[in-house]
């Protein structure tokens, strides 16, 4: 067999890594995007957020006469408690209850079906600081505008059927002390929202669930609240998923280019 000359091997190496990078250069960028989604910002109106109460000799804001806040609907609120005892005697809590609907969809700022997500970030803004909580997938409905204590049987129950049992995040301590600063907070959701969009859990937000003897309560800005930009906000990172032609040409790129280090070796 005649072997190839010098220079003609030359050629051929010099031609493979043009054709290589040619065909990695026709491949499309797969940049991430993030998209916010809160409450009055950018024409999104579908995030809902509420506390329930278990006092029934409560009084303040959005208070019903009679002082009994467990049939109340505290949905019209500026601000969301979350709070292990927040009445006399003590074990009245406080839990609160957050939700972005409309996430997933084709419309411009949807997380399309064909995206990926990279990251989920839920921000909330604190304004009285508090013992902690934990938080939880919500497994059942629920809408603000009438969800109470007594509604969803005296509170929600972290048992698998009302909430997740495990908690997705975990601040603070059972204690009556200020361990959650004033600010924002931001709370890592990336697999709750992965697992809205495989069709795994439906997508009812997240319940804040104060610790037992976290008797100092956490207060933060409601999606009510005047101030558009202090309401909570949900930041998610999507990249689009590349299409399988892509994928070959992507294939066929890095084939080349290790045929050309393989020659030049």
């Amino acid at each position: 067999m005649r072997c190839m000359p010098a220079y003609q091997k030359e050629h051929m190496m010099i031609r493979m890594t043009l054709i290589a990078a040619a065909t990695l250069g026709a491949l499309p960028a797969f940049a991430a995007d993030t998209l916010t989604f809160q409450h009055g910002s950018n024409g999104y109106q579908s995030a809902q957020d509420t506390m329930i109460r278990s006092n029934e000799t409560a009084s303040g804001s959005g208070q019903s006469s009679n002082g009994d806040s467990r049939g109340t609907n505290f949905g019209s609120l500026d601000y969301v408690s979350v709070d292990g005892d927040d009445g006399s005697p003590g074990s009245k809590p406080n839990q609160g209850l957050i939700r972005f609907d409309g996430l997933f969809g084709n419309a411009a700022g949807q997380i399309g079906a064909g995206d990926t997500i990279v990251s989920a970030t839920l921000n909330i803004h604190v304004f009285d600081v508090g013992s902690g909580f934990t938080l939880h997938d919500m497994l059942i409905d629920w809408s603000e505008s009438n969800v109470t204590w007594n509604s969803v049987g005296n509170g929600v129950q972290t048992d698998g059927v009302e909430a997740s049992t495990s908690a997705l995040f975990s601040i603070g301590a059972n204690n009556s002390s200020g361990n959650v600063p004033t600010g924002w907070l931001s709370i890592d959701v990336t697999t709750s929202l992965q697992a809205v969009q495989a069709g795994t859990l439906p997508g009812f937000g997240w319940l804040l669930s104060p610790f037992t003897a976290g008797t100092n309560g956490i207060d933060f800005r409601s999606s009510e609240y005047d101030t558009v930009s202090l309401r909570p906000y949900l930041s998610v990172e999507v990249a689009p998923v590349p299409e399988p032609a892509s994928w070959a040409l992507l294939g066929i790129g890095l084939g080349l280019l290790g045929a050309v280090a393989r020659r030049k070796s």
